[in-house]
């Protein structure tokens, strides 16, 4: 299992920092029509499983060490930022889901908004466009371009850049199973001799995201193959990865 500290930087994408901002108790307002798949309210409440998988460099080679969480994410209260929109500040909580009985701690907090054109989240200082409005199936946008793509982020003991290659896309919009409505965005699908970038979430009318996965993994071909990228290129990754990340989220209430 691993350590808290470890457990927080691989899920750092997940995570926020609040930016102090000019704050006002505001009543939350329905989301009408596309935003639903994105809707904000105050009290709002969230849980997830989380699987997430950290490679690590041993004696031995590799390693994947896994962590099994349960995250509670809560929207507390709104505010005013300076340019007037409207920011939902959220909080966030975990907790092990192979200890049950054990009790939620706060991690970070994180910003979400939302209007007519697009739905925001800004964490661990990133600011990130989720959704385009209106959604259009291929309609395509810079998901990341707050911030330098090529930027390096520690994971587990290295550093990695997540975010490089990244090209966000509807894959699907109003697909239907039993009667509800999904969405799926596409946001990175990189996959060459030394690059995994691999990366979707699912939204769901009047619920908000249900679904996350990412997968961020990179090898010099030395632990496998000496450097040699001849047998390299048609290795699984699980075999050729030296360093990365896999996490996997799902809601479950």
């Amino acid at each position: 299992m691993l350590p808290n500290l470890l457990k927080a930087t691989l899920l750092f994408f997940t995570l926020a920092t609040f930016s102090a901002c000019e704050e006002e108790s505001i009543a939350s307002t329905p989301n009408t029509g596309e935003q639903e798949y994105f809707p904000l309210s105050i009290g709002q409440t969230k849980t997830y499983e989380v699987d997430s998988i950290l490679l690590l460099q041993e004696v031995s080679g590799t390693v994947y060490d896994t962590a099994r969480l349960t995250v509670q994410e809560i929207l507390q209260d709104t505010f005013i930022a300076a340019d007037g929109r409207l920011w939902y500040r959220g909080e966030r909580y975990e907790k092990d889901r192979d200890a049950p009985d054990s009790e939620y701690r706060i991690t970070r907090t994180f910003t979400v908004s939302t209007d007519a054109q697009v739905a925001l989240r800004s964490e661990n200082n990133l600011s990130f466009t989720k959704l385009v409005f209106p959604a259009r199936t291929g309609e395509r946008w810079d998901g990341n371009g707050d911030f330098d793509e090529f930027r390096q982020f520690a994971v587990g003991g290295e550093f990695l850049d997540i975010y490089a290659g990244w090209e966000t896309f509807y894959q699907t919009v109003d697909s239907t199973a039993d009667d509800r409505r999904f969405l799926r965005v596409e946001q990175a699908q990189v996959d060459n001799v030394i690059d995994l970038r691999q990366a979707y979430e699912v939204y769901e009318t009047g619920v908000g995201l249900v679904e996350k996965f990412l997968d961020a993994r990179h090898t010099q071909c030395q632990v496998c193959c000496g450097g040699d990228t001849a047998p390299c290129i048609d290795l699984p990754w699980d075999e050729k990865a030296e360093k990365g990340f896999i996490l996997r989220q799902r809601l479950i209430e």
